[in-house]
């Protein structure tokens, strides 16, 4: 239990690291309201989910170790963090000013799950951390329990980040800002599919 304990510590500070995760649930909820936030949050949520089975099952350790098919994700994440990027750097003022306008809103679980899925550095992150705490011998409920901590801990964190988002004054005070918000994520988004594509 000693070891779950440690893995959930890690999984929330994990969560709280602003990064792709916290850029996308912060744009849907100021476009879209709190329950695109929290839906989002849900497709983050549910790729760490998949991350978690697939370490569980020992397919992380195969795709590490097939390179071409690492790189194709890889290239994946890149490619549609760009993407993402791109549409939020796009996004004119007058688009801000609408929430029933956005794009990044359209399908919320959706652009949550693919932040998550196809970034290869979550997948390493996963084998590096299970390898240590998942035995063979242990229980089939033990390592469920290990696949499904990184998605509460997720849930957990990025609920109570929508909560924060949600509250009157300072929503006030980011809708206000919500086009310089929407650049910022943006740039911040096409850098980390830069990076990701550099390896």
């Amino acid at each position: 239990m000693a070891e779950w304990l440690v893995l959930s510590g890690i999984m929330l500070m994990g969560a709280m690291i602003p990064g792709a995760n916290m850029a996308i649930v912060m744009r849907n909820t100021l476009q879209g309201g709190s329950f695109n936030g929290v839906i989002t949050a849900l497709g983050l949520a549910s790729a760490l989910l998949i991350h978690g089975i697939l370490s569980m099952l020992g397919l992380i350790a195969l795709i590490s170790e097939i390179p071409s098919l690492y790189s194709a994700i890889r290239w994946l994440g890149s490619a549609y963090l760009l993407y993402m990027g791109i549409t939020f750097l796009l996004t004119r003022k007058t688009d801000t000013d609408s929430a029933s306008s956005s794009t990044g809103c359209s399908h919320p679980f959706l652009s949550g799950l693919m932040v998550s899925l196809f970034n290869p550095k979550i997948l390493l992150m996963f084998m590096a951390l299970f390898s240590q705490v998942m035995q063979t011998q242990q229980e089939w409920s033990m390592k469920l329990l290990y696949a499904a901590t990184p998605m509460l801990m997720e849930l957990l964190w990025l609920s109570l980040f929508v909560y924060l988002l949600s509250r009157p004054a300072l929503q006030q005070t980011l809708l206000r800002i919500r086009h310089r918000l929407e650049q910022f994520v943006g740039g911040a988004l096409v850098l980390l599919g830069i990076k990701l594509g550099l390896g």
